[in-house]
């Protein structure tokens, strides 16, 4: 027989009471005005995400500053290496759902499936995200039927009509008493998308201290809309915003003013957008600016993938040289820069590489799709390093321009208020108007964006103070970046080279004049030292020096050591003598050997295929960045031919190098070429 509601209720509230001590039953009221069922406004607990000000305090009757406040207060939490979740599909007779087009089964693949769905499931999203460490299970309940549709309601009707049907209890993994995750499908769009007040606005909420008859209690819930205002099923994109408020992560975007979805603008906020489209918890997951590329959920950003575990950041405290970060979409590296004396606030560095091999994390927000001339759907993201500036003191990311202190924003390379966005083009890194960044990152091939520092636009400052930091030499977007971290100081950069090439034949009888550029973002003195095969032959100011030549056919290192005292930035240079120009006639001329080297990038074995055109002593050797040799292949003499040799990616010494860029180099007494491959680990 049907438990009666007030049964159910007062049971309900009878529970409340221990576990919200202090509240007195007849504190409590439960009210059905205007369709709608109101929680007791006096449960402190009771949370609402991205519901906008004005339903909050109308419906709730609580302050949305009171409901801000609450937020902040919320206890984040790490999941376990698996999640459970109930998916309870809900519909009305005066509002059915689709359920031809969309049933049980149609949630089951959208959400739990592997390599099914484009872009990818919410399994998939998960797993991504995580690195392979969160396993999303659950179980699709439903449709479940009530009498009427009353917009906005707490869904406890359908809590209490499933409950002889679902045995909540099995939902809570950990043991805690509470539901791990309950998400709810309801018919009908959002009227996120559709603007319609008449529709469910998307919503998760926390401190709902439902009992159930199972001796569980559903404390917390997605709410999620059927489908897209054309009927299509509705994608994962706010299905993984919302799942990700359940696990305690607040949204990123400022709360001061929600976007005034019609225009796209925030009339009583200058900057509603401090993250923008680099995290799920931004406005990009939430389907607001979404034009054209609703499948396609950007990845979490450095932050939340940390509070949710995901990634442990690395922290840099020392100046380093040629620091590499590989793409965070497939590698879980992040860096972490802390103020000293303040360990709340810091910035994270992550490479967002939007040419990944990921399933997510590839276009835009096309917000860009208010002008007719963008276009929507397929604006790819700008890749680089992002840099997030946190500050965990702060109660959320509520600022204003004239103090935008926020506690998760991306400082915005090559945005300068001094000049903002005119209209006239569609360059990611300028600043777009209706008050909102694009929050560019840093990258070499961006004008302008190869440097973060107490110099630069914006600045490397904490909230106050100077930092000191010196971010410079970002290398251009790639799987896998460099850039240099100088603390009070920054490194002197060799930022142009002649020769270009750093394998360089020179004829018998000739000299050459190697020369370097160099850039010192704080403008120290530099002092250049030459070496020639190990040995110091020039030093001083002169940023050139003149090879003289060899008499033999002899292979010579020329390495410049440019520094400013305390850091250096160096450079190789192999030159090759060739004093056979003058060759008897018949003999075969000269010709350069062959190197093939692949795969690249490679995580294990990295096949090398040699051609020689001759008979002859040859070198095959590993070198990093810096010049240094790693590993020897061959040093033997050999025939004119083909040849095959591996690296398995160790020094000579056995010890496995680290991830990164190396040139493997074919020399033979004439000539030699060289490869770039990249390790992966």
């Amino acid at each position: 027989m049907p438990r009666q509601k007030n049964q159910s209720l007062l049971f309900f509230f009878s529970m409340f009471l221990l576990v919200s001590a202090g509240t007195a039953l007849s504190d409590i009221d439960v009210n059905r005005e205007a369709g709608w069922e109101t929680p007791p406004p006096e449960n402190s607990r009771f949370t609402v995400f991205d519901l906008p000000a004005g339903e909050i305090e109308e419906r709730l009757g609580v302050p949305y500053p009171e409901m801000i406040e609450r937020k902040s207060r919320l206890q984040m939490m790490a999941p376990s290496d698996t999640g459970v979740a109930l998916i309870m599909l809900c519909q009305w007779e005066d509002d059915p759902a689709d359920t031809v087009a969309h049933p049980q089964a149609a949630y089951e693949t959208l959400l739990f499936s592997v390599d099914v769905v484009s872009p990818g499931s919410m399994r998939d999203f998960w797993l991504e995200n995580s690195y392979g460490s969160y396993w999303i299970e659950g179980e699709v309940h439903g449709w479940y039927t009530q009498p009427t549709f009353e917009p906005d309601m707490w869904f406890t009707d359908f809590f209490e009509a499933a409950d002889p049907y679902i045995d909540y209890s099995q939902f809570d993994r950990d043991g805690d008493g509470y539901t791990d995750a309950v998400w709810i499908f309801h018919a009908g769009p959002g009227q996120e998308e559709t603007h319609d007040p008449d529709d469910i606005w998307s919503y998760a909420v926390w401190g709902l201290d439902y009992m159930t008859d199972d001796g569980v209690i559903i404390d917390r819930y997605a709410c999620n809309p059927e489908e897209h205002a054309d009927g299509s099923i509705i994608s994962i994109r706010v299905a993984t915003h919302e799942a990700t408020h359940v696990l305690g992560i607040p949204d990123l975007y400022d709360y001061d003013s929600k976007l005034v979805t019609e225009t796209y603008y925030t009339p009583d906020d200058n900057n509603d957008h401090p993250l923008v489209d680099w995290c799920v918890m931004g406005y990009y997951g939430y389907n607001i600016m979404s034009y054209g590329t609703r499948q396609d959920p950007g990845h979490h950003c450095a932050w939340t993938k940390t509070q949710l575990g995901f990634v442990t950041p690395q922290v840099l405290s020392q100046s380093r040289h040629r620091i590499e970060i590989p793409e965070v979409e497939t590698n879980p590296v992040v860096y972490k820069i802390v103020r000293p004396g303040d360990s709340d606030e810091y910035f994270l560095l992550e490479n967002r590489y939007t040419l990944s091999s990921s399933k997510f994390d590839h276009l835009d927000s096309d917000f860009s799709a208010y002008w007719t001339w963008f276009t929507p759907g397929q604006n790819q993201k700008d890749p680089g390093l992002l840099v997030l500036h946190v500050d965990d003191d702060m109660d959320g990311n509520n600022g204003q321009p004239s103090n935008a202190h926020y506690m998760v924003t991306v400082e915005d390379a090559g945005y300068d208020p001094a000049t903002p966005w005119n209209g006239s083009s569609e360059f990611s890194e300028e600043w777009y108007p209706y008050e909102m960044r694009i929050s560019a990152t840093f990258a070499a091939e961006d004008p302008g964006q190869t440097s973060f520092t107490p110099n630069s636009v914006p600045s490397s400052d904490w909230y106050g103070p100077s930092s000191g930091i010196w971010i410079t030499n970002i290398s251009e977007s790639d799987s896998i970046m460099t850039f240099d971290l100088g603390f009070g100081n920054a490194w002197p950069a060799i930022v142009e080279h002649y020769p270009v090439s750093l394998d360089t034949t020179v004829s018998f009888g000739d000299s050459l004049l190697l020369s370097v550029v160099v850039v010192d973002e704080d403008g120290d003195p530099t002092t250049y030292v030459w070496h020639v095969n190990g040995g110091v032959v020039q030093s001083g100011s002169n940023s050139s020096y003149l090879y003289p030549g060899g008499t033999q056919a002899t292979t010579d290192t020329l390495l410049v050591v440019v520094t400013d005292g305390q850091l250096a930035d160096s450079l190789v240079w192999a030159l090759y003598n060739d004093v056979d120009a003058g060759i008897e006639d018949g003999a075969p001329s000269l010709t350069v050997p062959a190197l093939v080297a692949a795969p690249t990038p490679f995580n294990s074995s990295l096949e090398i295929r040699c051609a020689l055109p001759r008979a002859g002593r040859v070198r095959l050797s590993v070198y990093d960045l810096s010049g240094r040799l790693v590993a020897t292949l061959a040093d033997e003499e050999r025939d004119a031919g083909l040849f095959v040799r591996t690296w398995d990616g160790k020094t000579d010494s056995g010890v496995e190098s680290t991830a990164g860029v190396y040139f493997v180099r074919l020399a033979t007494r004439d000539l030699a070429v060289s490869r770039k491959v990249i390790l992966m680990r």
